[in-house]
């Protein structure tokens, strides 16, 4: 972000690209200038979109579905899919309706049934690198928990994780700077997606959350197998790459703060608090897109139908007049209403099962691998523009004994 001026309709204009290097490694400074300059800018890059950068405008927007739109996609520049990835990027009442198929799936009490699979699938991981003394916490851990999980959920081979992993990441990180890439990768994993679907109605419906998907109706009608394809895709989505980002983030700040990993290592009652704040510091999913639906006035600037703009949620977590010293990590913090899972009708389905995963993880890590150090430079997906993520974390820890069924 290199220059701003006022354009002759009184925006501020500026030339911010989310998608740049420059943003990945100096996004929370990038979020500053933004504010200060105005809550409401304008850039020129992928062809021109409103930033939303404080916590009270992007609330109100993510709040006023008639003025800005999730249909047709919720990324600048737009998603190549070539369908809706429901229900995210749909615009109510048919979010509602399409929310309602699986919420009873993602709520609090579905997902404290699914903790001890997750204690089961973390007691694993760890058992096959502890006795080593050192792992890619990311690539041994934090990734394949979640997706596992979530395969699992799906009623899906849980050991063919890599593979989903793989087109999971590269559809999300790779679509503004390899599209053709990701492209591929979105179609080889919907053909996988059809395999599943066309294996359940040879072999009959299992309780799992695809089944739920294709025996479901909106208004009395089925959902066609491209809705199904583009919901199985987001559940995906959600399931195999925020959590891991949070976790490694989160895994960061306790290196580099160890007073703080302290305080988690003597009282794990302060897990939660823990996890809102670590949330709302690094929010993995940094900003969605919205359409503008119709011409309007919004924060005093003229909008056009059919223009995009950013609501930048990780900005907004960090906007001092919201949140008291917002770039100091406080367990003890009260005010929790950060908006790392979005806000209004598109609130993010499985926050319930992404704070889980999450505790999960850290409170296995505290207690197995508590003096974990990095043993190499942590990297960074190279596209953060919709998820601020680790993807590599080399770490080392005194070896400790396997504990799990496969313990000698």
């Amino acid at each position: 972000m290199t220059t701003t001026e006022h354009g002759s309709n009184g925006r501020v204009e500026v030339e911010f690209d989310h998608h740049s290097a420059e943003f990945r490694e100096n996004n929370y400074a990038q979020f500053d200038e933004l504010r200060s300059k105005c809550p409401v800018t304008h850039s020129s890059t992928h062809g021109g979109f409103w930033v939303f950068s404080d916590y009270a405008t992007v609330f109100e927007a993510a709040r006023d579905d008639d003025m800005f739109n999730s249909y047709p996609s919720v990324g600048v520049p737009a998603s190549e899919m070539p369908f809706p990835i429901i229900p995210i990027e749909s615009d109510p009442p048919l979010t509602q309706k399409l929310r309602s198929i699986l919420l009873n799936r993602f709520s609090p009490k579905a997902t404290d049934t699914l903790e001890p699979k997750a204690r089961e699938l973390a007691t694993e991981l760890i058992d096959g690198f502890i006795e080593r003394g050192s792992c890619d916490i990311v690539q041994e851990l934090t990734t394949p928990l979640p997706a596992r999980l979530t395969l699992h959920m799906l009623g899906m081979d849980e050991s063919k994780y890599e593979h989903w992993v793989h087109w999971v990441h590269s559809t999300v990180h790779d679509r503004a700077s390899d599209p053709e890439k990701a492209g591929i990768a979105g179609m080889e994993m919907f053909g996988e997606i059809a395999e599943h679907m066309a294996q359940r109605r040879s072999e009959g419906f299992g309780d799992d959350a695809l089944s739920a998907l294709m025996q479901a109706k909106i208004d009395g009608t089925p959902l066609d197998d491209v809705q199904i394809t583009m919901y199985t895709v987001l559940l995906l989505m959600g399931g195999m790459d925020t959590t891991s980002g949070l976790t490694g983030n989160a895994m960061i700040r306790l290196i580099e703060r160890p007073e703080l990993r302290q305080r988690l290592i003597e009282d794990r009652d302060l897990l939660p608090d823990a996890t809102e704040e670590f949330l709302r510091y690094d929010t993995p999913t940094q900003g969605l897109a919205r359409t503008i639906g119709k011409d309007g006035r919004f924060c005093g600037f003229e909008m056009k139908k059919g223009e995009r703009a950013v609501l930048l949620w990780a900005a907004a977590n960090r906007d001092p007049a919201v949140f008291e010293d917002p770039d100091v990590i406080d367990f003890d913090r009260q005010n929790k209403k950060h908006l790392a899972f979005g806000v209004g009708a598109h609130r993010c389905m499985g926050s319930s099962l992404a704070r889980m995963m999450f505790r999960v993880m850290m409170d296995e890590i505290l207690t197995r691998l508590p003096d974990f150090e990095l043993a190499g430079t942590p990297e960074r997906f190279e596209d953060a523009a919709e998820v601020y993520a680790v993807s590599s974390m080399p770490i080392r820890f005194t070896p400790g004994p396997r504990v799990g069924d496969g313990a000698s």
